[in-house]
């Protein structure tokens, strides 16, 4: 809300002048929150990745965007099975470019909405748990997605644990379809996730 109501000011201040082109940038540009995220410090590489062997044949993807009006900076890795195997997973880190705090992370099944492959599903979620892996206490349900089972988690990450958290994580990861996946296999999923500064390509991919 903040940064809405600085763009409108700015807004208004280029309606009254002669205008936002001589600056090198206009909000109305669609491309204005490129420019504007071009211009902000960046936060240091981070590795995102799951270190569990199903995977390990996996591709994956990293991407990041930059969202004006919440002032969030997404960076996200996301593997996908060969044609003849549709595992998939995804993590997600949330974070503001000044390192502010966050508020509360979502709740797991809150969470799917990041992602359109889960948000445009029907999901059936099962009993919510809580676990502790390398970041810190970590929400996790599993879910049904047509035949395929999943898990989808949340967190906050803190620098220690008396400093707020400046970070949320979100994750989700689905076994091929028709397989098994109970709550242990889940929660080994869960306790796997990998988050630290670092080269983003060094991941399961190579």
């Amino acid at each position: 809300m903040r940064n809405l109501t600085k763009m409108l000011l700015i807004l208004g201040a280029c309606l009254v002048s002669t205008g936002c082109d001589e600056f090198g940038w206009n909000p109305l540009d669609p491309n204005y929150e490129n420019v504007v995220f071009a211009n902000r410090e960046k936060p240091p590489p981070l590795l995102l990745d799951f270190r569990v062997p199903t995977l390990d044949g996996a591709a994956s993807f990293y991407d990041e965007r930059f969202e004006l009006e919440s002032d969030l900076y997404f960076r996200r890795r996301t593997w996908r099975g060969p044609p003849d195997n549709d595992i998939a997973a995804s993590l997600m880190e949330i974070r503001r470019l000044d390192n502010a705090p966050m508020a509360e992370p979502p709740a797991p099944d809150a969470a799917a909405s990041y992602w359109d492959i889960l948000a445009r599903r029907h999901l059936t979620f099962q009993t919510l748990y809580s676990s502790m892996n390398a970041i810190g206490p970590v929400l996790w349900r599993r879910f049904t997605m047509a035949s395929q089972i999943c898990v989808i988690f949340s967190q906050s990450w803190k620098a220690d644990v008396s400093a707020p958290a400046t970070r949320t994580i979100v994750g989700y990861y689905c076994a091929p379809s028709g397989e098994e996946f109970s709550d242990g296999q889940a929660e080994t999923v869960v306790r796997a996730v990998i988050l630290k500064e670092g080269d983003p390509q060094q991941s399961t991919d190579g």
